[in-house]
């Protein structure tokens, strides 16, 4: 598998309007959508892991967005999740920033390949473009979200 976004981002794979009321909540909500979309197998496990990952270091990255990640047995095909909160969480970004746009990535514990290597590398260089960014933060239509991640195949 490449590092292509839409390898990863699908529809069912992005929740706008994620009513959470922490940074745990919303690992835990998503956790939940990837085991219902069969990303992963045990949504509890892999929340786990992916706060695990979360107490090494923040993954809120600055400019209101969080890349938290998670290496799991409990993963069955690597995937990327979008999100954007109803409210804005805190999650000791890097700036200060509390954080509305999640993208949650979920890599197999057996990545031979470096896949959520590759995912975060290319997610976190178009997260730099500030057009990319203006255009997904003022985006809620999934389909055009969808349509908006193709074009980091693109570039």
């Amino acid at each position: 598998m490449n590092s292509k976004s839409n390898d990863f981002i699908s529809k069912d794979n992005i929740v706008i309007g994620l009513n959470a009321s922490s940074k745990e909540d919303a690992i835990t909500q998503l956790a939940k959508i990837m085991e219902k979309n069969e990303i992963v197998s045990d949504a509890k496990k892999f929340r786990d892991d992916v706060l695990e990952r979360e107490s090494q270091t923040t993954t809120g990255i600055g400019n209101n967005i969080a890349i938290p990640h998670g290496k799991s047995s409990t993963v069955n095909v690597a995937s990327l999740m979008f999100a954007k909160t109803t409210t804005p969480l805190e999650w000791n970004s890097l700036d200060g920033s509390k954080v509305s746009i999640i993208f949650l990535m979920a890599a197999r514990e057996k990545d031979t390949g470096k896949e959520h290597l590759k995912m975060l590398a290319t997610v976190a260089g178009k997260l730099m473009d500030d057009d990319f960014v203006k255009e997904i933060k003022a985006e809620n239509d999934p389909d055009k979200l969808v349509n908006i991640f193709k074009k980091i195949e693109e570039d």
